[in-house]
Protein backbone atom coordinates (compact mmCIF):
# COMPACT_ATOMS: atom_id res chain seq x y z
CA UNK A 1 0.00 0.00 0.00
CA UNK A 2 2.81 2.23 1.10
CA UNK A 3 4.59 1.77 -2.29
CA UNK A 4 1.23 2.18 -4.45
CA UNK A 5 0.46 5.89 -2.72
CA UNK A 6 4.67 6.49 -3.06
CA UNK A 7 3.85 5.83 -6.60
CA UNK A 8 0.77 7.46 -7.15
CA UNK A 9 2.70 11.06 -5.25
CA UNK A 10 5.87 11.05 -7.38
CA UNK A 11 3.51 10.51 -10.35
CA UNK A 12 1.78 13.58 -9.17
CA UNK A 13 4.72 15.73 -8.62
CA UNK A 14 5.75 14.81 -12.14
CA UNK A 15 2.87 15.70 -13.80
CA UNK A 16 2.54 19.27 -11.93
CA UNK A 17 6.24 19.95 -12.85
CA UNK A 18 6.10 19.20 -16.00
CA UNK A 19 2.88 21.11 -16.60
CA UNK A 20 4.62 24.39 -15.22
CA UNK A 21 7.75 24.48 -16.92
CA UNK A 22 5.42 25.16 -20.83
CA UNK A 23 3.88 27.93 -19.30
CA UNK A 24 5.24 31.28 -22.03
CA UNK A 25 6.58 34.18 -20.18
CA UNK A 26 3.95 37.23 -19.83
CA UNK A 27 4.64 40.02 -22.70
CA UNK A 28 5.84 43.12 -21.47
CA UNK A 29 3.46 45.97 -21.43
CA UNK A 30 3.89 49.03 -24.18
CA UNK A 31 5.25 51.76 -23.17
CA UNK A 32 2.77 54.56 -22.74
CA UNK A 33 2.16 57.05 -25.26
CA UNK A 34 2.96 59.66 -22.63
CA UNK A 35 5.77 57.97 -21.56
CA UNK A 36 7.25 57.82 -25.26
CA UNK A 37 7.06 61.66 -25.55
CA UNK A 38 8.44 62.79 -21.97
CA UNK A 39 11.75 60.40 -23.13
CA UNK A 40 11.15 62.15 -26.83
CA UNK A 41 11.78 65.52 -25.24
CA UNK A 42 14.49 67.86 -25.39
CA UNK A 43 16.45 68.48 -22.73
CA UNK A 44 16.95 72.03 -22.02
CA UNK A 45 19.62 73.31 -19.95
CA UNK A 46 18.49 74.81 -16.58
CA UNK A 47 20.30 76.79 -14.28
CA UNK A 48 19.03 77.19 -10.77
CA UNK A 49 22.18 79.80 -9.90
CA UNK A 50 20.31 82.69 -8.88
CA UNK A 51 21.90 85.92 -10.33
CA UNK A 52 22.90 87.53 -7.23
CA UNK A 53 25.02 85.27 -4.79
CA UNK A 54 23.97 85.37 -1.02
CA UNK A 55 27.54 86.38 0.14
CA UNK A 56 27.25 89.67 -2.86
CA UNK A 57 23.51 90.42 -1.41
CA UNK A 58 24.55 90.16 2.05
CA UNK A 59 27.73 92.93 1.40
CA UNK A 60 25.10 95.33 -0.71
CA UNK A 61 22.74 95.15 2.61
CA UNK A 62 25.69 96.24 5.31
CA UNK A 63 26.43 98.62 2.66
CA UNK A 64 22.90 99.92 2.42
CA UNK A 65 22.86 100.03 6.89
CA UNK A 66 26.07 102.13 6.59
CA UNK A 67 24.55 104.46 4.13
CA UNK A 68 21.56 104.58 5.87
CA UNK A 69 23.05 105.15 9.39
CA UNK A 70 21.93 101.83 10.73
CA UNK A 71 24.46 100.90 14.03
CA UNK A 72 24.50 96.82 14.14
CA UNK A 73 27.11 97.01 16.59
CA UNK A 74 24.60 95.55 19.34
CA UNK A 75 22.88 93.16 16.68
CA UNK A 76 23.85 89.80 15.31
CA UNK A 77 22.82 88.34 12.00
CA UNK A 78 19.93 86.09 12.97
CA UNK A 79 18.86 84.38 10.01
CA UNK A 80 19.77 84.62 6.12
CA UNK A 81 17.31 82.56 3.75
CA UNK A 82 15.64 82.90 0.38
CA UNK A 83 12.25 84.26 -0.01
CA UNK A 84 9.60 85.43 -2.27
CA UNK A 85 8.35 89.32 -1.72
CA UNK A 86 5.82 91.18 -2.43
CA UNK A 87 1.72 90.63 -3.22
CA UNK A 88 0.69 87.36 -4.23
CA UNK A 89 0.03 88.48 -8.27
CA UNK A 90 4.02 90.33 -8.15
CA UNK A 91 6.41 88.07 -6.40
CA UNK A 92 9.77 88.65 -6.90
CA UNK A 93 13.01 86.66 -5.86
CA UNK A 94 15.09 88.13 -2.60
CA UNK A 95 17.30 87.17 0.04
CA UNK A 96 16.32 88.27 3.12
CA UNK A 97 18.43 89.29 6.28
CA UNK A 98 17.16 89.37 10.01
CA UNK A 99 19.43 90.97 12.11
CA UNK A 100 18.83 90.70 16.12
CA UNK A 101 19.31 92.76 19.23
CA UNK A 102 21.50 91.04 22.07
CA UNK A 103 19.20 92.04 24.86
CA UNK A 104 16.43 90.09 23.03
CA UNK A 105 13.88 93.14 23.31
CA UNK A 106 10.61 92.33 21.20
CA UNK A 107 10.50 94.16 18.20
CA UNK A 108 14.48 95.32 18.34
CA UNK A 109 15.64 93.94 15.18
CA UNK A 110 16.38 94.90 11.39
CA UNK A 111 15.30 93.00 8.78
CA UNK A 112 16.63 93.89 5.02
CA UNK A 113 15.79 92.12 2.16
CA UNK A 114 18.04 92.53 -1.17
CA UNK A 115 16.18 91.99 -4.84
CA UNK A 116 18.23 89.23 -6.48
CA UNK A 117 16.45 90.19 -9.91
CA UNK A 118 17.57 94.23 -9.74
CA UNK A 119 19.66 94.10 -6.34
CA UNK A 120 17.78 96.77 -5.49
CA UNK A 121 17.81 96.80 -1.22
CA UNK A 122 14.84 97.67 1.17
CA UNK A 123 14.45 97.87 5.22
CA UNK A 124 11.31 96.36 6.37
CA UNK A 125 9.74 97.89 8.94
CA UNK A 126 9.92 96.63 12.49
CA UNK A 127 7.43 96.89 15.93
Amino acid sequence: MKKVLTLLFVMSVNTISLAQTNQQPEPKPETSVTQRRIVDLPLTKRSFRPKLTLQRALKLAESYTVKEKIDLSPYYLYQAKYILYGSKDNQEPCWFFWWVNEDGALGNYVEIIVSIESGNVSRLPSM
